[in-house]
């Protein structure tokens, strides 16, 4: 009886695929981000990158000097009541707080065509429009205004040094965005 129940037991485990070879998973796909961004234009493209990718937060805190500065649209400081001038380590905490309970952001960048890029100067100046998307649950959000950004070249590679964000018609700017999800 004893061998009876081993051959069957057997029976039942080559029979119900435990030993049988499968598919191996498809690799995650790495985010999208340029290692090597010593162009301004790689620099910013990667700002997006940041924002949209999660697994992004670290390299993107790269980016930023460690004397980086945030400056919030003064209608969003007397609006809001809140600080002026924000620092990397609040850029950092705002990234992490916002993938936490986000489930996508969206970053457009555009130029704007009346206001030249001063690339000539040290640091540079880059003037776009933004329009950020943020979806969470069934809610999405969009932020729009203009930001300047200045940025330098540290050993070899473009980083952001300050960051003016200005208010157009709606009061949903980035300092918004950055208010709503500071920690």
């Amino acid at each position: 009886m004893r061998k009876f129940i081993q051959i069957l037991i057997l029976v039942f485990l080559t029979g119900c695929g435990i030993f049988a070879l499968r598919e191996a998973d498809e690799p995650e796909k790495p985010p999208l981000w340029n290692n090597f961004y010593t162009t301004w234009e790689l620099a910013l493209k990667n700002l997006e990158y940041g924002y949209e990718d999660e697994r992004n937060l670290t390299k993107f805190g790269e980016m930023l000097t460690s004397d980086f500065r945030f400056y919030f649209a003064p209608q969003d400081v007397n609006d809001y009541n809140i600080s002026g001038i924000w620092t990397r380590d609040n850029e950092r905490d705002m990234l992490y707080n916002l993938h936490s309970v986000a489930d996508s952001v969206l970053l457009e960048l555009v130029t704007i065509p009346e206001q030249n890029d001063d690339v000539q100067s040290t640091p540079i100046k880059l003037y776009r429009r933004y329009v950020l998307t943020i979806k969470k649950d069934l809610t999405v959000r969009t932020y729009v205004g203009r930001m300047e950004l200045q940025m330098r070249q540290e050993n070899g590679f473009w980083r952001i040094v300050k960051w003016y964000d200005y208010r157009e018609a709606t009061p949903f700017t980035w300092g918004k965005m950055k208010y709503d999800y500071s920690v």
